[in-house]
């Protein structure tokens, strides 16, 4: 589904955000911030679409390795990836709705 204008400029700003699980863990990004779109009963619609995004860096988001790193030292440098550990990455930094509500109120104060 196409953005909004209001929904292009969140996703505008929520780029320019830090990757949420990178500041939890206190470690510098590994690669540049995307749009994680919540998903609830298999589709994007059943979430809030753009309006339900959170920030985070290809390797929370999609598993996405730095050139010559193993999952398993990206794991121990950056913590666990959504993409590929779900339950471990909920356990650790919160559930994508707590996550979002976190991000929303920054996006307010911003």
């Amino acid at each position: 589904m196409r953005a909004t204008k209001a929904q292009a400029e969140r996703l505008e700003r929520l780029h320019r955000l830090p990757c949420m699980a990178c500041v939890y863990e206190g470690v510098s990004q590994p690669s540049k911030t995307e749009a994680h779109h919540l998903v609830d009963r298999g589709y994007r619609k059943h979430s809030g679409g753009h309006d339900a995004t959170i920030p985070l860096c290809a390797w929370h988001h999609r598993g996405l390795q730095r050139d010559g790193w193993i999952k398993a030292e990206m794991t121990a440098k950056y913590g666990p990836s959504l993409a590929l550990k779900k339950r471990e990455f909920v356990l650790m930094y919160d559930s994508e709705r707590e996550l979002l509500a976190m991000v929303n109120k920054v996006l307010e104060a911003t």
